[in-house]
């Protein structure tokens, strides 16, 4: 046994070193002694060394410090401080993440930091006033819907929405949905599967935090012709929710405040054309209703120039609108 531990011993040492070292915390050549010997693994001071050189010469960074003993550290690391932290408040602000799975993960990714920063990074954190979902199975969702994706295989699954007392109902009487699964795509704070069925032509999305009993097929993936060049990166610029509408490409007049808002939405690539004191631009839309909130939150620093049947169903809406408060 102590022939095993000899020779797993610079295996430990890197472990140790990666755990609980880092710049502000380096360990004495005297400590890593005690910390092998605990493993039940004995090293001398010359042979520790030799280890740790070997280590930065297999690309295993060691940093050292010159002391009255000298100090080492793990220098690279996967994420620095920034990184987790911004890593952990998407964890914490994400509703579609359960409360519990959001304290595993939150854990889990501290870590990425080692122990130390791990714990200053955890004892800082801001919770978000974020109403958590409470299915658990979204994790499995996930990883068998990415399972299909990668090996181009149908997925079926059920699907439940809420009735006014808060209580879980099936859709569509319990039906058992099958699709063939294009990507996820996290949108208005929520986890969607984007699909297409074999019936239907456009695409289709569902909540993963919704779904239940998410099953690889065994059949293989078939996208209708229609939907080949369909780019999820491209339709979720296009998306102002997951209720889907006819895409359209829309020319409006924005006022010089809101450019900001429109660069954030569109892209910073988004050609704005001067126009008086205004600017105009074209870009392809998916009309819905919740592109019309979207219009109404902007007022009047933002006006539907064409094409003609969207002004007309955003004016529609604007009149029922202002029917409702008179």
């Amino acid at each position: 046994m102590a022939g095993l531990r000899q020779k797993i011993k610079i295996l430990k040492l890197y472990e140790i070193l990666s755990k609980e070292s880092d710049e502000s915390h380096p360990l004495s050549t005297q400590e890593l002694i005690d910390r092998l010997k605990a493993e039940g693994i004995s090293v001398e001071r010359k042979t520790l060394y030799d280890d740790i050189d070997l280590l930065n010469e297999c690309g295993y960074e060691i940093m050292q410090v010159r002391k009255k003993q000298n100090m080492y550290y793990v220098g690279d690391r996967s994420f620095d401080t920034a990184e987790v932290r911004i890593l952990i408040d998407a964890v914490e602000a994400a509703s579609f993440i359960t409360k519990e799975k959001t304290d595993r993960l939150t854990d889990k990714i501290a870590s990425l930091a080692g122990s130390h920063k791990g714990e200053v990074i955890k004892n800082n954190i801001v919770v978000f006033d974020t109403t958590k979902r409470e299915n658990e199975q979204i994790y499995y969702n996930v990883f068998n819907i990415n399972e299909a994706i990668i090996a181009k295989k149908k997925i079926s699954f059920k699907y439940y929405k809420f009735n006014a007392k808060g209580e879980k109902t099936a859709m569509r009487g319990d039906k058992t949905y099958t699709v063939n699964p294009i990507a996820t795509m996290v949108s208005n704070d929520n986890y969607y599967l984007i699909c297409a069925s074999d019936k239907y032509k456009d695409v289709a999305h569902y909540r993963i935090d919704r779904m239940e009993n998410v099953k690889i097929l065994r059949e293989q993936f078939v996208l209708p012709d229609e939907l080949k060049d369909f780019d999820p990166r491209r339709n979720k610029k296009q998306l102002f929710s997951m209720y889907l509408g006819k895409t359209q490409s829309v020319t409006f007049e924005i006022s010089p405040d809101i450019v900001e808002v429109i660069f954030d939405k569109f892209g910073k690539n988004t050609k704005l054309s001067p126009y008086g004191d205004k600017y105009r631009f074209t870009t392809e839309i998916q009309i819905s209703d919740s592109f019309f909130g979207w219009c109404m939150g902007l007022g009047t620093n933002i006006e539907i120039i064409s094409p003609r049947d969207v002004k007309a169903q955003y004016l529609q809406k604007l009149h029922s609108v202002l029917c409702k408060y008179k």
